[in-house]
């Protein structure tokens, strides 16, 4: 043996959200040279602040669930375990036709694990509550099983197993305001855990118990970082910069192709596949052994040529108010409210930040109150599409008022910041993107929605990447 070289695999991430910032670390750590390529100036994409009152807070992703563990490992890992802090016990309300009620307890998107007791008897009457309240005693059935081969769908499930009453007034405006999906059009899949526990216990309310008992254990349900969710970008930005990767932001790819390189042991010799990547004008941005594609679906099938269209992606806009009011103290609606159909307000959900992050409120003046409302949902635009900003801020006034039950002038108003986001479909019980060796996907369309998702979803696809990886680092020694 006259020598024998090793190359470092060279890997392209095309997108700087937390999916490609999470694989792009898991990738340098294993000791692939890693270049992130980003089409914005700005990393992290849905996790984005914005300042109120001269005080950040989030426009995008606000929190993470702590089901697995998995966000409040990357935490620890990056250095962030001090910055943990969680929301307030006040509860979650929903405003329907009927007025607003505070939300009974439940495990998955609404469905009670007590229909029998007072809070969930409010919304459901005597009738929708004992309905629920025997779902346990029904013969256990395949979710599918009712109608075709077709993934079976969160409503049609609850609509078979619970009832209507159920579905109309606890399950559907939760799905709306969490995945921006009418439930009769969500997969089944897409609520992490419910599908799996529903095939354990074969019926939903005991499903939605083993899962509020799973998150309890867990530590609560839902966490987030002192400051605002951009403090995990950050943090990750500068931990994959340590690690020798390369950022390119305001990049554009716009067409992956495969060529073959040459060996680098042996010049003129051709050796392993090699992707490269191009910008608008066909100039080649960078040549790698492997790409992750971090990016929405629409993108990523672009990218690959799929023929068949993904499923259409849709626009939601997020409206934040800083509103001085003192009557806010006293959080009418706890940490906020989800809406019904039918109850005259235009925006699906409300949060009242200050009232949930008690840290958050700590940043502005006393009295003045953070309020995020949220519009749109798969199928149909947002109510704030085309709308002026002063349309804007007038329709998230009035949709404020008749959720909290006070009424806000716009004049109180001390400051506000509209945020539009694209989000993608669901993902399903199989994936829709088959991409080809030396390729892989990773984001809220893939793994799910939440952190909480998309983190371990992230790291599966840089270990796929990894494992494909190997043979070729192999190859790459050899003897002259």
């Amino acid at each position: 043996m006259h020598g024998s070289t090793l190359r470092e695999p060279r890997v392209a991430v095309v997108g700087g959200g937390v999916s490609g910032l999470v694989a792009a670390r898991e990738l340098a750590r294993a000791g692939a040279a890693v270049t992130v390529i980003e089409r914005d100036e700005h990393l992290g994409g849905r996790v984005r602040g914005a300042a109120l009152c001269g005080a950040p807070f989030d426009v995008g992703a606000e929190a993470f669930a702590t089901r697995a563990g998995a966000v409040e490992e990357l935490v620890s890992d990056l250095g962030l375990t001090t910055h943990i802090v969680h929301p307030a016990r006040l509860g979650s309300w929903v405003v329907t036709a009927e007025g607003a009620r505070p939300l009974p307890p439940g495990g998955a998107v609404g469905i009670p694990v007590r229909p029998l007791a007072a809070e969930a008897r409010a919304h459901l009457g005597l009738r929708g509550a004992v309905r629920a309240a025997v779902e346990p005693l029904l013969r256990r059935d395949r979710a599918g099983s009712a109608a075709s081969d077709a993934p079976e769908t969160l409503g049609a499930l609850v609509r078979r197993r619970l009832g209507e009453r159920v579905l109309d007034s606890l399950v559907r405006p939760i799905a709306l305001g969490v995945y921006s999906t009418d439930p009769d059009r969500l997969e089944l899949s897409a609520v992490p855990g419910l599908a799996a526990a529903y095939a354990r216990t074969g019926s939903l309310v005991r499903a939605a118990r083993q899962l509020r008992d799973a998150s309890a254990h867990a530590g609560g349900a839902v966490a987030a970082l002192a400051g605002g969710m951009t403090a995990l970008t950050g943090a990750l930005v500068a931990d994959v910069r340590d690690r020798g990767v390369e950022i390119r932001t305001g990049t554009r790819v716009v067409e992956l192709t495969r060529g073959v390189s040459e060996h680098p042991a042996a010049p003129g010799r051709r050796s392993e596949p090699q992707w490269m990547l191009r910008d608008s004008v066909g100039k080649t941005i960078l040549r790698c052994d492997a790409v992750l594609l971090a990016v929405p679906e629409s993108v990523a099938a672009t990218l690959l040529a799929e023929r068949t269209p993904p499923p259409r992606e849709h626009d939601i806009e997020v409206v934040a108010l800083a509103v001085a009011d003192t009557r806010l103290d006293a959080a009418p609606r706890g940490t906020g409210a989800l809406v019904a159909d039918g109850a005259g307000i235009a925006a699906k959900a409300l949060t009242h930040v200050t009232a949930k992050w008690p840290d958050r409120a700590a940043t502005v003046p006393a009295g003045t109150h953070v309020l995020r409302l949220s519009y749109g949902r798969a199928g149909v635009a947002p109510e704030t599409a085309g709308l002026s900003d002063t349309e804007t801020l007038g329709l998230a006034c009035r949709d404020a008022s008749l959720i909290l039950g006070v009424p806000i002038d716009s004049a109180a108003v001390r400051d506000w910041v509209r945020q539009p986001w694209i989000v993608g479909a669901p993902p399903g019980p199989t994936p829709r993107l088959l991409p080809p060796p030396g390729v892989d996907v990773a984001g809220d369309w893939v793994s799910g929605t939440g952190l909480a998702s998309v983190v371990p979803g992230a790291r599966a696809a840089a270990a796929r990447l990894l494992t494909h990886l190997s043979p070729m680092n192999e190859s790459s020694v050899s003897s002259a």
